[in-house]
This record gives structure tokens, sequence and C-alpha cells, in this order.
């Protein structure tokens, strides 16, 4: 005879699974992506602050600027994205990552991709301040 839970835990298609039911122990390969994800967004996260400290220099290229030769506009936008939207998506990045990490599967490799695309825009929005100098 199988032991069947109270009543008040019966739902309309019949018993369910007990409201405190216990999960099933994580693997070594759960436990080891939780780890390695932790660590690459620590990484991440130090890595980032770091470039977002470096690109508030990025505004002294426009020291060359003389004689209305750059285009500002051009040079500010690619600062604003340089700025702003790296950490954005590397905390994009971080909130899939840990999405992922509660439904237990594979994450480690969007902390990755995450940063790589984040470096990329970075890149692009340096690019557009070498762009706006015109020489």
């Amino acid at each position: 005879m199988t032991e069947q839970p109270p009543p008040e835990f019966s739902g309309p298609a019949g018993p369910g699974a007990w409201p405190g039911a216990p999960q099933p122990a994580r693997s070594g390969a759960q436990i080891a992506d939780l780890i390695v994800s932790i660590i690459l967004i620590i990484i991440g996260v130090v890595g980032f602050a770091f470039l977002g400290f470096l690109t508030l220099f990025l505004s002294m290229m426009s020291d060359g600027c003389y004689a209305n030769h750059c285009n500002t506009g051009l040079m500010s936008v690619g600062w604003l994205i340089a700025l702003a939207v790296p950490p954005a998506v590397f905390i994009g990045a971080i909130i899939w990552t840990i999405i992922r990490l509660a439904r237990r599967k594979t994450a480690w490799w969007i902390t990755l991709a995450g940063a790589f695309l984040a470096i990329l825009v970075w890149a692009a929005g340096a690019g557009l301040m070498q762009a706006g100098l015109g020489r």
C-alpha cells in the first residue's frame, strides 16, 4: 500500500506531490557548472568595472580635436556606447546564467558569451570614437 498525501494536497486531477517534496541531489557536473559560473561572474564583474574605469579616459581622445576637424557628436555617442552598453550586456548574461542555473541547465558558457559580446560592443563604441576624429 502506498502512502497518499492528505486530502488537502489533492488537486483536481487527483493527488499531487507533497509541497515539501525533496529535490533530487545535484550531480557532479551541475556542481562544477555552478562553481565555474560563479567564478566567471566574479571575474567578469571585476573586469568590466576596470574596463568602465578605463572607458572614462577615452573622453581624452577629443583633446586632439582642433579647428572643428572632429565630429564630437559621433565621438560622444561612441563614448556613451562604450561606457554604458557593455555592463548592461554582461548584467543580462548574469541574469540569464542565474535563470539557467536555477533550472539546472548548463550555464557557464552564457557568461563567456556575454563577456565576449560586451567586449565587441565596447570595441564598436571605441571605434566610433576613433571614426569621429576625422583625420
